[in-house]
């Protein structure tokens, strides 16, 4: 009997291992029927510094555009022309394409004016913001006016010093007819110096530089505002197939009263 009893409170004190049903997770819950894992909050500081970093971005994006647009003017006349695109020529001869959109504005003493109102011939100046990676020019402001300054440079075939007018052809090989007035300004170039000169001294077969307007009764003439002449430079390959030279193949500057 004592055998029996022992055997029977050893057996009622092991623990019984209670069988119980796992739970199906329900989705959201974890496996072990926990409550779901809470989404990684962003603080006020992570933020903060996303803020920073877009607008670091953004700045260096805006520099980058900044070097690579540049405000800018362009004198020239039309060679081509449609509705969103305008193609000149300039003083040097180069073509040059000026882009229009919405915000082109185009002056004129006109009431009405547009595109359509410019033709081929017509000299311009557009003013608007350089691409310097397509070297197009987004036009701004368009002018149409017979009164655009140009610049001649080359050499003097000729001097009439009682017309006060000179002859002188570019490098193109254009013949232009300079009418000095009594409001020209003449400098000369010598030494590295720049110092006031006169019509008197611009010589024959000298380089210069003319700055001016085209004359409204004469499309060869060119009034000069400015004149540049150079004493001692030596004439480029190019000018010197017009310039009047001597035996030895130097240019001849001289004092003529012919042209």
């Amino acid at each position: 009997m004592v055998i029996i009893f022992i055997t029977i409170v050893t057996i009622m004190s092991r623990p019984i291992a209670a069988q119980t049903k796992t739970p199906t997770p329900t989705p959201g819950q974890s496996p072990s029927g926990a409550a779901p894992s809470p989404t990684p909050q962003i603080t006020a500081e992570e933020k903060e510094q996303d803020t920073i970093e877009k607008i670091k971005d953004l700045v260096a994006s805006k520099v980058a555009e900044l070097k690579l647009v540049d405000k800018r003017g362009i004198l020239g006349v039309v060679k081509r022309i449609s509705n969103s695109q305008i193609v000149i020529e300039d003083h040097k001869e180069d073509q040059r394409s000026i882009d229009i959109d919405e915000l082109t504005k185009f002056v004129s003493s006109k009431s009405s004016f547009g595109i359509s109102d410019i033709k081929e011939g017509d000299r311009i100046s557009a003013i608007g913001l350089y691409n310097k990676d397509t070297k197009r020019l987004l036009a701004r402001f368009i002018n149409v006016s017979e009164n655009v300054p140009i610049n001649i440079e080359g050499v003097v075939t000729g001097k009439n010093s009682r017309e006060f007018t000179l002859t002188v052809i570019d490098s193109g090989g254009k013949t232009n007819n300079i009418d000095i007035e009594s409001s020209t300004k003449t400098n000369v170039w010598d030494d590295k110096t720049l110092t006031k000169s006169g019509f008197s001294k611009v010589l024959v077969g000298q380089r210069v530089i003319v700055i001016g307007f085209p004359d409204l009764n004469s499309k060869e003439t060119v009034n000069a505002s400015r004149i540049i002449h150079f004493a001692n430079l030596p004439i480029s390959e190019v000018l010197l197939k017009y310039a009047p030279v001597e035996e030895s193949g130097t240019p001849t500057p001289t004092n003529t009263s012919t042209r």
